[in-house]
């Protein structure tokens, strides 16, 4: 059976940390054994930017 996951990264000051931030998670899971599905740029409630990354075990 397969587990999706979305795991939420934001950052509310700098977008280049948050893209760092998110390709240091990218590795992490990818070296965990999920199998990266998406990744979505955006904004969260509060106009903060906002990554979210959809992967599968």
């Amino acid at each position: 059976m397969n587990q999706f996951k979305i795991i939420k990264k934001s950052n509310y000051w700098s977008t280049d940390q948050l893209c760092q931030e998110v390709e240091e998670t990218l590795k992490q899971l990818e070296d965990a054994g999920y199998e990266i599905i998406s990744v979505s740029m955006g904004v969260n409630l509060w106009w903060a930017p906002t990554a979210y990354i959809t992967v599968k075990k």
